[in-house]
C-alpha cells in the first residue's frame, strides 16, 4: 500500500502535537514522516524524542540532513523503511496522516503493539474502527483541517 507524501502544515502539525498532550522525554512516532516536520517538532517544541518513519531514501536523506543541522543529535530520528513493519510499541504518541485506507491497515498493528494510555492523533482522517475521544478544526493556509484523537 503507497501512501502518497502530503506534508502537515507546520500550524497543524504543532495542533496535533498538543491535543496528543505531548510532554517532555515522551517518544513521538510519525509513520510516513516525509521530511521530518513532525518530528523535529516534537523534538524542538516539546522536547519529545522523535523518530519518523519512511520508505523514500531522498526523504531519509533530508531527515538526517536536518537533524545534524538543527543538532538534534539523540533527540531526532528517522528509520528508514515501511512504516507496517515498524513495532510500536516503544511509542507515546502516534500522529497520522496516511489516508484511510492505510489507517484501517495500520489500525490493527497500534491496537497490539501500542501501550494502555498511548495517544494517536490523525490528520483529516479517522482511524476506521476507533472512537476519536476528541477532534478539533485548525485553520490551515489554504483549507481547514480535522485533527482526531485516540486514547489506546
Amino acid at each position: 500500500m503507497t501512501v502518497p507524501y502530503v506534508p502537515t502544515p507546520r500550524d497543524v502539525a504543532i495542533e496535533m502535537l498538543r491535543l496528543a498532550n505531548v510532554r517532555p522525554g515522551e517518544v513521538v512516532v510519525d509513520p510516513g514522516a516525509g521530511e521530518c516536520n513532525i518530528v523535529v517538532l516534537a523534538a524542538t517544541i516539546f522536547n519529545a524524542i522523535g523518530i519518523g518513519i519512511e520508505i523514500n531514501p531522498a526523504l531519509v536523506r533530508s531527515c538526517i540532513e536536518t537533524f545534524e543541522k538543527l543538532g538534534l543529535k539523540g533527540r531526532a530520528y528517522v528509520v528508514w523503511g515501511d512504516l507496517f513493519d515498524f513495532n510500536y510499541s516503544i511509542a507515546d504518541v502516534i500522529t497520522l496522516y496516511l489516508g484511510s485506507d492505510a489507517n484501517e491497515k495500520i489500525r490493527l498493528k497500534l491496537s497490539k503493539e501500542l501501550r494502555r494510555g498511548s495517544r494517536v492523533v490523525s490528520h483529516d482522517f479517522e482511524v476506521p474502527g476507533w472512537r476519536p475521544i476528541k477532534s478539533i478544526v485548525v485553520n490551515g493556509p489554504f483549507r481547514t483541517h480535522r485533527i482526531y484523537l485516540y486514547i489506546i
